[in-house]
């Protein structure tokens, strides 16, 4: 990939558009030193990622670098603390930006990407609360358009996106099927959204606001919206979710995470839609849930049901105790067990 950006033009596509640009780069490595040099360092990364590479540039972080992750998602803050330890954490300005900025299609591995959707509304959120102006006029300054800050970075780990969307949506097309049984179809995972599906969204997301409500009276100003709230600043003024997903451009073209086989289709257990939103997604949502005192009756509907095909055990008895926790972003993986613990800068 670094080869190819070294030596190759790039085509950016726009709105099906096709506008050639030249980019002039400062540099272009494989040698994690390169960040020393950055006062910003963006990371567009699934949550999974984030132990490698922080682990990766550790050594080369300096104090004042702000470090925007993006969407934001999976307990960032408490995978950095646990890394880089507190005292470079708290050197750091760590900032969350939702959604990623960009929906892209590779075209060409290395020279050509299609940018489907450029988005102009964002949601930013820091650790530090006496640099969150600094990090909203910086998201605007880098990506255009419009950003507000919420609450603080627990509300980022909160924030109803793709663990409120995937596991609900598959728990609706998936719920009923067993070792054995083959679906006839693999639908198209926002297109075809239904009513079932953003019914369980809507349950599984309010239940994650009375998870905020509890943590505002516990002594937090953490913040989380409904999905449906949250994409129409988003995306504009759609009347309702399931039309938001089923029109929106940003949504168009992809398939369910099934697998083919002989007559049919099977669910995909290791899709990043299970092995992501799963154990850094829900897990977070329930080991929250638990340091408040918030009971999720259909979350857990939907995390029982992932788990047993993921052969994973977090919950047991209601409580996150399973032997699967320490491989999970829940809160107890790292120790937390109060609320304060959960935004330890504030």
């Amino acid at each position: 990939m670094v080869d190819g950006l070294l030596h190759y033009e790039y085509t950016i596509q726009v709105a099906r558009a096709e506008q050639h640009t030249e980019a002039k780069h400062y540099a272009i490595s494989k040698d994690v030193s390169i960040v020393e040099d950055a006062d910003v360092l963006i990371m567009p990364l699934p949550s999974f990622a984030y132990w490698d590479i922080l682990k990766g540039i550790k050594s080369h972080l300096r104090e004042g670098q702000y470090i925007c992750v993006t969407p934001g998602q999976g307990g960032f803050d408490w995978v950095a603390r646990d890394v880089l330890g507190d005292e470079l954490f708290n050197k750091l300005i760590v900032f969350a930006t939702m959604p990623m900025p960009f929906n892209c299609r590779i075209t060409e591995f290395g020279k050509h990407v299609e940018v489907q959707t450029l988005k102009t509304h964002y949601v930013v959120g820091t650790t530090r609360k006496d640099r969150a102006t600094d990090v909203q006029k910086l998201n605007e300054g880098i990506f255009g358009g419009q950003a507000k800050v919420t609450g603080n970075f627990l509300s980022c780990t909160l924030y109803p996106i793709n663990a409120i969307i995937h596991p609900q949506r598959l728990y609706r097309l998936c719920k009923d099927w067993k070792e054995g049984d083959v679906l006839p179809e693999n639908p198209l995972f926002y297109e075809d959204m239904d009513d079932e599906s953003v019914e369980y969204m809507d349950i599984v997301n309010k239940e994650l606001i009375e998870i905020a409500t509890a943590l505002r009276e516990q002594g937090t100003d953490t913040e989380v919206p409904h999905i449906f709230d949250f994409l129409k600043y988003i995306y504009g003024d759609f009347d309702s979710l399931k039309h938001i997903f089923a029109e929106n451009n940003a949504y168009k073209g992809f398939r369910c995470p099934f697998k083919e086989v002989e007559g049919g289709y099977v669910p995909d257990f290791e899709n990043r839609y299970f092995t992501e939103d799963i154990p850094e997604g829900l897990c977070i949502y329930k080991g929250v849930a638990e340091i408040v005192g918030v009971e999720t009756p259909m979350l857990d509907k939907v995390f029982n049901w992932a788990s047993k095909h993921m052969g994973k055990e977090y919950l047991v008895d209601g409580k996150m105790t399973g032997k699967d926790v320490g491989q999970s972003h829940a809160p107890q993986r790292f120790g937390y067990r109060k609320v304060q613990d959960l935004t330890p800068n504030l």
